[in-house]
């Protein structure tokens, strides 16, 4: 087994469930979260045929295909057995100290390791030699002829036409959902980076809520968050978030950063730390100076669908039901023509914030433990500002904890 986040035994039964013989993971980020280990640099292009981890259905070793540079290194983060590899642009080689012809013990150590001294490298990786050992793996596991999810949603179509060129009798389906859904259950190893990192910055946001004043800018804001993010982690002796991000707007319709801060305008402030990969998402909005009464109105018509919706949170809860119920608290508080996508998104260690699963209308999702959410109810209103009230939550058995508390009333800046 690796050293990775993933519950195989889970992976397996998603599988069979889905008709499939194997899965295959290609996805960087989906690589580290299943084998605990960094798949290489040309894995960074974020094209097919970098890497690849081979799961089968019936329990057997995973199978890992990575480039020779990174090899090493993978098994041993890995712990991973059956690692495979193909040649990158990288020239590599091994000599030890006092060798006598350093020339000839290079091509020694190409020997040793059953390579062909002297054989060209790709430019960067070669798609079809990884591919090729993609094929063996399956071949070795029964799969000639049978059905392998593929993370489809992250395979560039020019590179998926040559996997049927290098295995025409496999019948590859699209297991980007059933990637998501298993990654949604977070590992304690997971779940406490997010907390951590939701702590940091909602930290960093009560810094920023008590120095509000006239005249910042959302840069301004922006270093304060982060300074009052830092300090909490300096505070509790822990290592600072060494990545964030942050989308401060100052008055105008919400999104643009806007400012210099004047009387009268609404702040949104919608942050995140990343530690290791794992990004938090959390947010409050404020006003300079007392809010207007159409201000107030929309805040409190969306803290009322906002209650609405985190009340329904608990194991079992479906979606889309959150969504209508949301929907409809914010539609009673009178604003009919309020109709947002999504209440909220899983948060992790995706490409950015939101992943999968989505409280949507259309969400066929239903809540479970181990699932950490960003929940969520935004209005974007141009000449009234961008409102937003954002907690981060860990769905538990009994219902959910809030990964960092912080009070959700519109706060007031004095001018």
């Amino acid at each position: 087994m690796s050293a990775g986040f993933w519950d195989y035994g889970r992976a397996q039964q998603r599988m069979r469930e889905a008709g499939l013989d194997a899965l295959v993971l290609a996805q960087p980020e989906t690589l580290r979260y299943a084998s605990g280990a960094f798949p290489g640099v040309a894995t960074f292009w974020r094209r097919a045929g970098a890497a690849f981890l081979v799961a089968a259905a019936d329990g057997a070793p995973l199978t890992a295909i990575v480039g020779d540079l990174q090899a090493r290194d993978f098994r041993r983060q890995s712990g991973l057995a059956d690692v495979r590899e193909h040649r990158l642009w990288v020239e590599t080689g091994g000599v030890p100290d006092g060798a006598g012809d350093v020339a000839q013990t290079l091509i020694d150590f190409e020997h040793a390791r059953g390579r062909e001294p002297g054989r060209p490298r790709p430019a960067t990786f070669d798609l079809r030699a990884s591919l090729g050992l993609l094929r063996d793996a399956l071949v070795e596991r029964g799969c000639r002829n049978g059905r392998v999810g593929l993370e489809l949603a992250f395979i560039p179509a020019a590179d998926f036409a040559v996997f049927g060129e290098i295995m025409p009798d496999i019948a590859f389906v699209d297991a980007s959902p059933l990637v998501a859904r298993l990654r949604a259950i977070k590992h304690p190893a997971e779940i406490d980076r997010l907390r951590r990192a939701a702590q940091f910055s909602m930290a960093g946001v009560t810094a920023l809520l008590c120095a509000l004043r006239p005249g910042m800018t959302s840069a301004d804001m922006t270093e304060i968050w982060r300074a009052g993010a830092r300090d909490e982690a300096q505070r509790r002796g822990l290592a600072p978030a060494p990545a964030d991000w942050a989308y401060i707007a100052v008055g105008g319709d919400g999104f643009a950063p806007g400012g210099p801060a004047q009387a009268g305008d609404l702040v949104k402030i919608d942050v995140g730390c990343v530690i290791d990969g794992y990004s938090s998402d959390g947010a409050r909005t404020a006003a300079i100076g007392a809010p207007s009464a159409a201000q107030r109105r929309v805040y409190d018509a969306l803290r009322r669908g906002f209650d609405a919706g985190l009340a329904m949170i608990r194991p079992g809860a479906r979606f889309a039901d959150i969504h209508a119920a949301v929907t409809a608290a914010v539609h009673d508080a009178g604003f009919l023509s309020y109709q947002r996508g999504h209440f909220g998104h899983g948060v992790g260690a995706s490409v950015w914030s939101e992943e999968w699963p989505f409280i949507g209308a259309d969400s066929d999702a239903v809540a479970e433990p181990g699932m950490t959410l960003a929940f969520e109810t935004p209005f974007y209103v141009e000449g009234l500002g961008g409102f937003i009230i954002e907690d981060q939550l860990l769905v538990t058995a009994e219902g959910f904890e809030l990964m960092a508390e912080a009070p959700r009333g519109l706060f007031v800046a004095p001018v």
